[in-house]
């Protein structure tokens, strides 16, 4: 039992001595060191002698000190917030933590960051190895330390803003040894596509069912009455108001406030050339991200039960964006994470998109249709599903360079016109031009 202990032990020591992935060579250092203890036994000098007793100490030492630098050593990276609109800052916080009784000098951090990333007030350098920036920092920890570096996130482009992975180097005291520890910690900030204020605005909330508005409601909301009328043969007994009725000797009906408000599904084309080989507008479709941004948020403010539809996917997800109309708590979140996510990309034309969710809408929603390509066949597609019948209407934005109308799209829908020579990013306030 002694024997293989002893065994153990020498294997365990035999390891440490000769691990390849030590950055530092025990062997070599103790070489060193006997040599010059030798030397000086020869010489008779003490001196040298107590220099070779040191080389020895501060090889041990170093090869101590890499194999347990990176030991109960914690970093963190934490944002204020996860979502943010654009033209803001985030706050976040960088913590590296030594919970040993080793202090660690220098700490080189280097995080990986999207292309688009501005930290306020420091720089930011390209990568040799990906497409990302990188940003360092710098730690120095004493023993049982904990260190926080404050930092501010700019937010001047949609979509995410990402750190990691992240790169740490710890170096000892005298640079001699480094040690590397690569941790795949990943998160950061959904930044909202800019948003401004406009004018003109496309939906009429005061005849979301067409040009005949009903006499009675759709839907009564019973928490919002409004007053009450006399009784008409054909009222619902449950809308009798029977206090006002013995108040007053005659049947007296609420009167409820309509809960029915106006539908709007916003199409989204994110082509704006006709070929492929063309590639991408970007200011074009960051111009029509905008739009569509604006119009959610303003149409949503107006009690409008909104939809985003887009032909090109939101991050990693399918390949197009669906959101059905609505106004319920969230829905403008959902848009305007959707929105910030969308990447360019050449998927089906948005004609083909709206003949596929156009029966899916509600009766009388009105389809926005988003686009910088106002085709003929564009045209002649809105045409076929509009004499097909149906109580929906269409209304269309036209992004870029003024279309040429047929005489009944001019006729029928109403078009509106945005000219894209103003960049998305300067524009103040969107004003539609009815044509």
């Amino acid at each position: 039992m002694a024997r293989t202990q002893n065994r153990n032990w020498y294997t365990r020591l035999r390891d440490w001595w000769e691990n390849p992935e030590a950055d530092i060579n025990v062997r070599k250092w103790a070489g060193y060191g006997v040599l010059i203890i030798a030397v000086g036994s020869i010489l008779r000098e003490p001196l040298v002698i107590i220099i070779g007793f040191l080389v020895l100490f501060v090889g041990v030492l170093l090869r101590l000190w890499w194999d347990n630098s990176l030991r109960n050593l914690t970093y963190a990276r934490t944002f204020a917030n996860t979502r943010a609109f654009y033209g803001g800052s985030v706050p976040f916080t960088l913590t590296a933590q030594n919970l040993k009784p080793l202090p660690l000098t220098r700490i080189d951090v280097f995080e990986q960051v999207s292309p688009q990333g501005k930290i306020l007030g420091h720089d930011l350098y390209s990568s040799m190895e990906t497409r990302n920036l990188m940003f360092e920092s710098v730690f120095s920890l004493g023993m049982y330390e904990r260190v926080v570096h404050h930092y501010h996130l700019e937010c001047d482009h949609r979509g995410w803003q990402t750190f990691g992975p992240t790169k740490l180097t710890v170096r000892d005291p005298f640079g001699a040894t480094v040690r590397h520890l690569r941790l795949d910690d990943r998160n950061g900030v959904l930044v909202y596509p800019r948003m401004v204020p406009m004018s003109n605005f496309v939906v009429s909330p005061r005849q979301p069912l067409g040009d005949m508005k009903p006499a009675t409601p759709l839907v009564d909301d019973p928490m919002r009455i409004t007053g009450v009328r006399p009784y008409v043969p054909g009222d619902s007994p449950r809308r009798i108001h029977w206090r006002a009725t013995a108040r007053t000797g005659d049947l007296q009906t609420r009167v409820f406030e309509s809960s029915a408000s106006p539908v709007a599904a916003i199409f989204l084309d994110t082509i704006t050339f006709s070929h492929l080989w063309e590639g991408q507008n970007s200011n074009l479709l960051e111009l029509s991200i905008v739009v569509a941004a604006s119009m959610s948020r303003q149409m949503i403010d107006g009690r409008h039960q909104v939809g985003l539809y887009a032909n090109a996917p939101a991050g990693h997800r399918t390949r197009t964006v669906r959101i059905s109309p609505g106004r319920r708590g969230g829905q403008l979140q959902k848009i305007l994470e959707n929105l910030a996510m969308l990447q360019p990309a050449f998927g089906d034309r948005i004609e083909k998109m709206i003949g596929q969710e156009l029966h899916r809408l509600p009766w009388g929603a009105t389809a926005v249709i988003i686009t910088s390509q106002v085709t003929a066949n564009f045209q002649r597609s809105l045409l076929r599903m509009a004499r097909a019948g149906g109580a929906n209407r269409f209304v269309i934005v036209a992004i870029g360079e003024k279309p040429t109308l047929f005489p009944e799209v001019a006729r029928r829908f109403a078009v509106y016109h945005l000219d894209g020579e103003e960049a998305w990013d300067a524009i103040e306030h969107i004003q539609l031009i009815r044509l």
